[in-house]
């Protein structure tokens, strides 16, 4: 939603890309933590810090893609950041799985 929004107003699709991923990082996490993988206990830094670098790491992917999408083969940016939203849910899904949240369930 952030991302329509600033796209509306005119900012270039990568700066609204960023802005939606350092309030999607941190609002994701508590989110994920609490509802999709339901995890006790609180978030330390590790867990952050995965956060942090799984979602550069898709940030990188969401950018890479959109700039084929847009700057590339010149398709919208609503419908091509749609498109890209399905590989970055799986994506963002396995990182808070199998990456992010697998900390909590050893216990380290």
């Amino acid at each position: 939603m952030i991302y329509s929004i600033f796209i509306y107003l005119g900012s270039h699709y990568i700066i609204a890309l960023l802005i939606d991923y350092v309030v999607g990082i941190f609002l994701g996490l508590m989110l994920n933590k609490r509802y999709t993988f339901n995890v006790n206990g609180r978030i330390g830094h590790k867990i952050i810090i995965k956060a942090i670098i799984s979602n550069v790491f898709i940030f990188l992917i969401n950018v890479a893609i959109l700039y084929l999408l847009i700057d590339v083969f010149e398709n919208n940016a609503y419908l091509s950041q749609l498109f890209t939203l399905i590989v970055i849910a799986i994506s963002s899904f396995l990182f808070y799985k199998y990456y992010i949240f697998k900390v909590c369930e050893n216990g380290k």
